[in-house]
């Protein structure tokens, strides 16, 4: 057994020396700064502990920086501010749905038509990207410039790319590319389609018309009714009759492809598409419609079932020459307010749905009950109560 000097553990002396070592103080600083990077008298361990923590902060510093770039630095000229500051004249002025007088030659000659000027508050942005063919407005939440992809661009193109064309994940508001625009006129159906991002700008504030308290919903739907879309050469407001979630892939069942619907070369292929929308609107507007309306679908993504290939699609018809823009709004209908829970919302009493949804929704939540039937009026539609019952039309999914 070693020998134990006892005078060193108990002297007085002793004592004293350990007593100073325990209340001598450490400096903070010196004691954080030490601990994180190498220091002196640090084993070869600790030196390699220290670097391997180190190295992991940083990368860690810079994704957090990339990510947050990545997704809300863009981003000047992108938001709903100053940039797109457009004079945009007094709605209660303004004629929405003209065609340009003919202009007639000397008797004998053809007619000629003279294409009208573009409208003066869009030249400057248009000189900026020449991509542009309109101007979408749900003041103040949504007011962007619409682009459309050219013939040698992708069609998603502008998905992932932003007015100036430079590559960022919030995209911009962007036309189908296979819509036509030209001075004299636009499409049957101008499909216009927008993110909805963390950034809460683009089409973010459409989920408003699909907002998780129905009431909240509808309200915004009752003061946000009709969307203003111009051209580039006149200008045009829509009046909303349709908002409905859909899906685009058909691993979810039979769906409906309302993408695709650009024009409407036939009065059957109008009441085809107007009947699908109508069947799978959660609300009913006194909006009334006849073959020739030309119309406007607003499509953006829905995460709402967790489901990536879903859609919100919000469709209106064009205001008509003469017509009053604004509706009674005493007279929309929330299909979903039927004074029950919100597990009971939008369903009848046996539980199927009082709108149409997709096969995929409703096994996943609705217990696999499909859609109750039609209940609006189809005497909105002109001529389609004749359609109907000549047809047979029943459209996709159940």
């Amino acid at each position: 057994m070693p020998d134990i000097d006892i005078r060193k553990k108990y002297t007085y002396g002793h004592k004293q020396k350990q007593q100073k070592k325990k209340n001598k103080k450490v400096n903070p600083f010196i004691a954080i700064v030490s601990g994180l990077f190498p220091w002196s008298g640090d084993s070869g361990a600790d030196v390699a502990r220290k670097l391997v923590f180190l190295a992991s902060m940083t990368l860690v510093v810079v994704c957090a920086v990339l990510i947050y770039d990545f997704y809300f630095g863009e981003h000047e000229g992108s938001d709903n501010t100053g940039y797109w500051d457009v004079d945009m004249e007094d709605e209660t002025t303004v004629v929405y749905n003209t065609r340009p007088p003919n202009q007639t030659n000397a008797p004998g000659e053809p007619e000629i038509v003279e294409p009208p000027p573009m409208l003066n508050r869009y030249v400057e942005l248009f000189e900026k990207n020449d991509h542009m063919v309109g101007y979408i407005s749900i003041d103040p939440y949504i007011n962007y410039p619409v682009l459309q992809p050219q013939d040698d661009m992708p069609a998603d193109y502008y998905l992932n790319h932003n007015f100036e064309r430079r590559r960022t994940s919030n995209g911009t508001i962007f036309a189908c590319k296979f819509n036509e625009f030209s001075p004299f006129g636009r499409p049957d159906n101008t499909i216009i389609h927008g993110h909805n991002l963390q950034t809460k700008n683009m089409f973010e504030p459409l989920l408003n018309y699909r907002h998780r308290n129905d009431a909240t919903a509808f309200q915004f739907l009752k003061d946000n009714h009709i969307i203003r879309f111009d051209t580039l050469f006149e200008p045009g407001l829509y009046k909303i009759f349709s908002v409905f979630q859909a899906t685009i892939n058909d691993r979810h069942g039979e769906f409906f492809p309302y993408q695709r619907q650009r024009s409407f070369p036939t009065e059957d292929d109008f009441f085809e598409y107007v009947t699908e929308v109508l069947d799978r609107s959660r609300y009913h507007t006194p909006v009334d419609l006849r073959y020739g309306d030309e119309l406007l679908t607003l499509s953006t993504c829905d995460f709402s079932i967790g489901e990536a290939d879903m859609r919100l699609v919000i469709v209106a018809r064009r205001v008509r020459f003469d017509e009053i823009a604004r509706m009674d709004t005493d007279k929309f209908i929330n299909l979903r307010d039927n004074n029950t829970s919100r597990s009971r919302a939008g369903r009848t009493d046996d539980g199927h749905m009082r709108y149409k949804m997709f096969e995929g929704w409703y096994n996943r939540s609705n217990s696999g009950r499909g859609w109750a039937g039609r209940e609006w009026d189809t005497s909105r539609v002109e001529g389609l109560c004749d359609w109907l019952q000549k047809t047979g039309f029943t459209g996709a999914g159940r």
